[in-house]
């Protein structure tokens, strides 16, 4: 038994064998999808697709119009950065199982800290940069099973960071390509593959970031007033560096890491991303046959540019309306390979974001930028006070929690709970945390919803062997930056939560849900639809409402 719709078809052929209940022949179950394609827009926020919704006319329009929204879509963990969203998208994991706590934490082996996809043991292919792999995932994913289920299912992942086509791609992924922004190549690694494909190394001889070399971003829309209309003024003091506010936005000289860098920070590098994405669809031969087969791709642009911007400027709207046509351009090419019925789509964010500090404090809400080093200060002054003359107490801080040095704290006799309590205390009264959790706060019965409505979230994002000792979380709207300007992420807090989840396909029921779900339901639910028994997790259910037949 399968899944749950073998069990009632088997249930129904049992009752009167070869007749539906009206005497006629029982219809045949459709083909099912031969190519997923999974789409990851990062640091996109739900309001987006009601925001602009009047404006969209390309993919944004056609899942509006013909898609499963799921409007009350929101991450049940609390670490709300890339590589834990990209790790839950196709795993149905949390942290607590994935082990996938931040884009980086302090190994206590190797004494320092680590990316979420460092991997010692590979080399980069196409060019110079990061040997990276899901080594340091837990765990399974819907390819992962796909590929064992289905011998000759493909799973692909394509984005600007390692980390989202990675994850997204799992441990038995047939490759993962990502951006290096230190050439401004697209590049892989030897846990994929030898060496890179030649239809990359043709991409990148291309050198397509030096063609926008010197060049502008500008307004796609001739219209300043539709832009004023649906984002405000475009010069806000403290977006980005507080200086590069304005449109257009000039891009540094070609051949330079600064425009390798900046480069990220434009809709182009979406353009960029979507080649390589389609490239890689066919020379993968992705939805070719009737084995169906994965491509996710994680569109990043929009992360950068929200981090400098924000989620009300006229830099994201401007940047939502080109992803618009990008992902027209990406969902024509599916079907066209796949078939439009045999086809399916996803989209969904690895996080959200919260508006501009100052916006914020303009409606009239407590919010400020934190210091990550106030926070760092204030905890090591009342270590020193509390245990005069003791040393190495703090491992590594990563703001604003802390590691500990257990052996160094056993070697000088004191206790870990005096030490971990020192520094709560010292948070605390900062008045920019509102609570802090140790792992003792994990041990037990947890507490209530009504005593901490977060407590659940902050547990999820827990893994004992790569999490802090020290976790803080700070109030809502404060916002973690050493920056004058921009905004960010990683709260438990809804803004930093909360994401657009849509269904496109042939048995998808086009229309709005309003029962509450989250990114973990996508695995197991894309599960049911490609006929495989992928467990819950840390799912919750399986999105059968939107299921025809």
């Amino acid at each position: 038994m399968r899944n749950a719709l073998l069990v009632a078809a088997l249930a129904l052929a049992l009752a009167s064998p070869g007749r539906g209940q009206t005497g006629l022949p029982a219809a045949p179950a459709p083909p099912g999808p031969r190519l997923v394609v999974v789409v990851s827009v990062d640091q996109m926020r739900y309001d987006y697709l009601v925001r602009f919704k009047p404006l969209f006319t390309g993919g944004f329009r056609t899942l509006i119009d013909r898609g499963a929204i799921f409007s009350n879509a929101r991450y049940r963990h609390a670490n709300c950065e890339t590589g834990p969203g990209h790790s839950v998208i196709l795993s149905g994991r949390n942290a607590w199982q994935s082990g996938i706590v931040a884009n980086s934490w302090f190994d206590s082996e190797l004494l320092r800290t680590v990316n979420v996809v460092d991997d010692p043991t590979v080399l980069p292919v196409g060019g110079p940069g990061r040997g990276a792999s899901p080594a340091n995932f837990v765990g399974f994913t819907l390819g992962d099973v796909l590929k064992h289920t289905r011998p000759g299912a493909k799973v692909v992942g394509v984005s600007m960071k390692d980390r989202a086509a990675i994850l997204m791609a799992g441990p038995r992924g047939d490759a993962a390509y990502w951006y290096e922004q230190a050439t401004g190549e697209f590049i892989s690694s030897t846990y994929y593959m030898k060496s890179a494909p030649p239809w990359l190394d043709q991409i990148n001889r291309r050198r397509v970031p030096d063609s926008y070399g010197g060049k502008s971003w500008t307004r796609l829309a001739d219209d300043p007033g539709l832009y004023l209309k649906y984002a405000g003024e475009d010069n806000v003091p403290t977006e980005a560096d507080t200086k590069n506010t304005t449109f257009p936005h000039a891009l540094p000289a070609a051949g330079t890491p600064a425009l390798y860098d900046s480069f990220r920070r434009t809709p182009f590098m979406d353009e960029l991303t979507l080649d390589v994405a389609l490239q890689a669809m066919n020379a993968h031969g992705l939805g070719e046959d009737e084995v169906p087969d994965v491509l996710a791709v994680g569109f990043s642009a929009t992360d950068v540019i929200g981090h400098a911007f924000g989620p009300d400027s006229q830099e994201m709207l401007d940047q939502l309306l080109r992803l618009d046509r990008i992902l027209k351009r990406l969902l024509d090419a599916a079907e066209a390979k796949a078939g439009a019925s045999r086809t399916l789509m996803v989209l969904t964010a690895d996080h959200s974001v919260m508006p501009l500090v100052e916006s914020l404090q303009k409606q009239g809400l407590e919010a400020r930028r934190v210091s990550p080093g106030s926070l760092q200060a204030a905890g090591m002054k009342a270590l020193e006070a509390r245990f005069p003359g003791a040393r190495d107490i703090v491992a590594s801080y990563l703001a604003p929690d802390f590691y500990l040095n257990l052996d160094s704290i056993a070697r000088q006799g004191l206790r870990r709970k005096d030490v971990e309590q020192t520094l709560a205390d010292a948070l605390l009264a900062t008045g920019d945390v509102a609570k802090v959790y140790t792992a003792s706060s994990f041990a037990g019965e947890p507490p209530s919803p009504s005593e901490d409505p977060y407590f659940d979230p902050v547990r999820r994002s827990y893994f004992a062997p790569r999490s802090p000792h020290v976790i803080a979380r700070l109030k809502e709207y404060m916002y973690l930056t050493s920056y004058p300007g921009g905004t960010g992420h990683g709260s438990s807090y809804e803004y930093d939560r909360h994401v657009p989840l849509v269904f496109l396909g042939s048995r998808i029921k086009a229309g709005t849900y309003e029962l509450e779900t989250g990114p973990e339901d996508i695995a197991p639910t894309l599960g049911l639809l490609l006929g495989i028994d992928y467990p819950l997790q840390d799912a919750r259910r399986r999105l059968t409402e939107m299921i025809q037949n």
